[in-house]
């Protein structure tokens, strides 16, 4: 192994351990109800996601990742060096606004952060995807969660989305899921096709590898 590896593995060691805290955010399209969603990870893979309201009161929901999710987040954090030459994010292409990401990684001596639309590097996508599929199912989250207070009849919609969801991959973490189809299932005031349809999901996800 040669001297430059070497140390390029230490720091990369040395960050994993030392990390306190890793926040993603992404700016909202203007005609969203939202300004920013953010969801924010300590090493062990639990935090927080918090969404924040145009007009009215942040949303704040606390996420704690499957082993798999966690492993998997340590994964891509680490593809990237932790943000190691994050002034390099940001690809030289034209391309729309896809909502500008704001990346913060937590070190004792400081923090590292990150800024851009759209970046080509394939570490950056890596997680940028991940953290993108944790939005869109703590958001899948929060509305089953109003659903069940607010529009129990429209619950099967919501889970047949959670279904479309999954089965195209857009969900980062789907074993962190299993806690919130458990209380639809759980819950007799719900239509007995829907808690049928939560067990049969929660199924699929504990039997997925």
């Amino acid at each position: 192994m040669t001297t430059s590896i070497f140390l390029t593995l230490m720091l990369a060691i040395t960050a994993q351990q030392n990390f306190s805290q890793f926040t993603y955010c992404r700016d909202a399209p203007s005609a969203s109800n939202f300004e920013t969603l953010c969801i924010q990870l300590d090493p062990a893979g639990n935090g927080e996601a918090r969404f924040k309201r145009r007009d009215d009161d942040d949303i704040r929901l606390k996420i704690e990742l499957s082993p798999t999710g966690k492993t998997q987040f340590l994964s891509v954090l680490a593809g990237t060096k932790y943000l190691a030459n994050s002034a390099n994010y940001e690809s030289k292409r034209k391309v729309a606004d896809l909502g500008r990401k704001h990346l913060t990684l937590s070190l004792p001596d400081g923090k590292r952060e990150a800024e851009f639309n759209f970046s080509e590097i394939k570490e950056v996508t890596a997680l940028t995807t991940f953290f993108e599929g944790l939005i869109t199912q703590e958001t899948l989250v929060i509305d089953l969660q109003w659903a069940s207070q607010f529009d129990r009849l429209g619950i099967p919609d919501r889970l047949d989305q959670l279904e479309k969801f999954l089965s195209t991959g857009r969900i980062a973490d789907p074993k962190s899921l299993t806690s919130a189809l458990d209380l639809i299932v759980g819950d007799d005031r719900n239509l007995n096709y829907a808690r049928t349809h939560a067990r049969d999901l929660k199924e699929k996800i504990v039997a997925a590898k």
